[in-house]
């Protein structure tokens, strides 16, 4: 029986992650029948089809699921052989960093690593996506260097490190007719319209707690995400509960203040999150390293 090598590896990987035979070829510079007869050697292999075909996509098995964590590891620990150098030269170095975020951590923490980078770093670039249900997909097979946010509900294979924990405030306009001080009573709280933003995790905590005390809020408006509430409450009367490291950047620049929620809304913890086959690699290291200490709080 013959052995998988780093070749068969390789078409493995990157028919996982581009779900084309096709794509493979053109990535390895490879014909595509050829890419499909070393496919069916690694499937010899392991007795498995590994990718099935459905429309024009190539999808994985549960063998291939499960396998490709393995893979990506085995290939990740190569590269870093093959380029390794004592240090990132950031000063110098031109790399290009994809990173996946929140809303909530556009506005929080890329001020601050942009900072860092003008600085430090000058010549780094970050390519920055929205987090979203294919973020951890998409760091597995290469496309994403580092996530930051919120995911609760990650498979084996993947690091995580906490950077600080969240809690709730509300905001209102600064010059509100009502509330006068820097906190307001439950009754207060429902009494005021609100402006409700359905951004996953922190919309389920605030419900969540308000159904348990068997309460509504009344709504003024709804927001898919937080980039307008600041602007949507210094122009009305209605108030939004949001994390409190997102209203200074709110009070910042708009003619808003914070008060104190009265309802014990749960915190969570804001963490970076990176795949296995990513783990060694210097460059990712430096990266990791940089957040790390510019973002604790």
């Amino acid at each position: 029986m013959f052995e998988l090598d780093f070749k068969l590896l390789s078409i493995f990987y990157y028919i996982y992650k581009f779900k084309s035979v096709s794509a493979t070829a053109d990535y390895l510079n490879l014909s595509q029948p050829a890419v499909s007869n070393l496919l069916n050697k690694i499937r010899h292999y392991y007795h498995d089809p590994l990718f099935v075909r459905i429309g024009n996509e190539m999808v994985p098995t549960e063998l291939s699921k499960q396998l490709f964590p393995l893979v990506s590891e085995v290939l990740g620990k190569l590269e870093v052989i093959q380029n390794y150098t004592v240090q990132f030269d950031q000063m110098n170095s031109q790399q290009q960093f994809t990173i996946a975020m929140t809303d909530v951590s556009h506005l929080v923490l890329l001020p601050t690593i942009s900072k860092y980078l003008k600085q430090h770093a000058p010549k780094v670039k970050l390519n920055v996506r929205a987090m979203t249900s294919e973020t951890s997909y998409q760091m597995a097979n290469g496309e994403i260097d580092l996530a930051m946010g919120f995911l609760p509900h990650l498979e084996n294979g993947f690091y995580q490190q906490k950077l600080f924990e969240q809690h709730y405030v509300v905001i209102s306009a600064k010059n509100h007719p009502r509330l006068k001080g820097d906190s307001l009573s439950i009754e207060e709280y429902l009494q005021e319209s609100h402006i409700d933003i359905d951004a996953g995790i922190g919309h389920y905590h605030i419900e969540n707690e308000l159904l348990k005390l068997g309460v509504k809020r009344d709504f003024l408006m709804r927001l898919p995400s937080y980039l307008g509430v600041g602007l949507v409450v210094q122009e009305t009367e209605a108030i939004a509960t949001v994390p409190y490291y997102l209203s200074e950047v709110l009070l910042a620049r708009g003619n808003l203040k914070i008060l104190r929620a009265p309802i014990d809304f749960p915190t969570y913890a804001i963490k970076q999150y990176w795949h296995l086959s990513s783990h060694h690699k210097t460059s990712h290291e430096w990266l990791r390293n940089m957040c790390y200490e510019v973002l604790v709080r």
